[in-house]
């Protein structure tokens, strides 16, 4: 119970601890103590995805590939948990970077097992992602490779998308000395 009371301090922001006191009660928290770090752990998850794929193993490279996903994604949201004063700008990158949103997206689907959006979603967030697929290398090259189709039909390699995405995290977290 104590590790949800730490989890919620820590979300929420307000109402009594403060995000070290809230990190300081519980290890688990103190794992990734900054925005920073997940997106250390986003390369490493990006390095196995990689890796995966150029052996051709697909379960590897689909669990890696939510890994990643999400780690970028909710980079996010600890930006706005241990940094609230960049909270509205930190939503506003989000929104704006294609390539967040279809992280966000892959995300959804890696939660839910499928791309389908309830009403509500759409109208809050707007898909972006229409299809995922995972392509097997041909003849005796292993090599596989994710792709994403866009709702304006454009396809976009998963791992390049990745490696973009931290990237315009760790530059938005550098311009604002996080």
């Amino acid at each position: 119970m104590e590790f949800v009371a730490a989890a919620h301090a820590v979300i929420v922001r307000g109402k009594g601890d403060d995000v070290t006191q809230a990190r300081s009660r519980n290890s688990l928290l103190r794992l990734f103590g900054s925005p920073q770090e997940l997106l250390s752990k986003a390369h490493a998850d990006l390095g196995r995805l990689v890796a995966a794929l150029s052996r051709g193993e697909q379960r590897a490279a689909l669990w890696a590939l939510m890994d990643c996903a999400i780690a970028v994604f909710h980079t996010g949201d600890w930006i706005r948990a241990t940094h609230t004063d960049h909270h509205a700008a930190s939503l506003r990158f989000a929104r704006s970077s294609q390539r967040i949103r279809i992280v966000r997206d892959i995300c959804h689907a890696a939660k839910h097992g499928d791309l389908t959006w309830k009403p509500a979603q759409v109208a809050a967030h707007g898909p972006t992602v229409v299809k995922l697929e995972y392509q097997r290398g041909l003849g005796e090259q292993r090599q596989a490779s994710v792709w994403v189709t866009t709702n304006d039909q454009s396809r976009h390699d998963v791992v390049d998308v990745l490696h973009r995405a931290i990237s315009e995290w760790t530059q938005f977290l550098d311009q604002r000395g996080v």
